[in-house]
């Protein structure tokens, strides 16, 4: 796997939408998340993403819409995930429209008009 799978390790910030722009796809197999800044990047960059059904992800993730959950240490559940995205074109592009669409409502002008209106 050496050649096609990378584990890049933490990333500086200013370098990220590089390298998420080389990504086929997220995978988030948390076993507990509150959101997951990274799923807000990712969805922003259009990418499919794969994440543990948890915490507050499947508040941002809607399987099949926007992304694909799987149970917290289902290894094998994930793995087929990502070979479905990997290997289903059509399904990988709808999952990054709706991640890109979904990503729009975590977008800083977005967030702070929200905020805005509570005060």
């Amino acid at each position: 796997m050496g050649d096609r799978l990378r584990f890049e390790g933490f990333v500086a910030h200013e370098r990220l939408p590089a390298v998420l722009a080389h990504a086929d796809l997220l995978v988030l197999p948390s076993f507990y998340e509150e959101l997951g800044t990274v799923l807000l990047e990712a969805m922003q960059a259009s990418l499919p993403i794969v994440a543990s059904k948890t915490g507050g992800i499947p508040d941002v993730i809607k399987d099949g819409v926007n992304g694909m959950l799987m149970p917290p240490g289902g290894a094998k559940a994930l793995a087929r995930a990502i070979g479905r995205i990997l290997s289903d074109r059509d399904l990988a592009r709808r999952l990054s429209e709706g991640a890109q669409e979904r990503g729009k409502d975590y977008d800083w002008e977005v967030l702070a008009e929200r905020i805005l209106r509570v005060y």
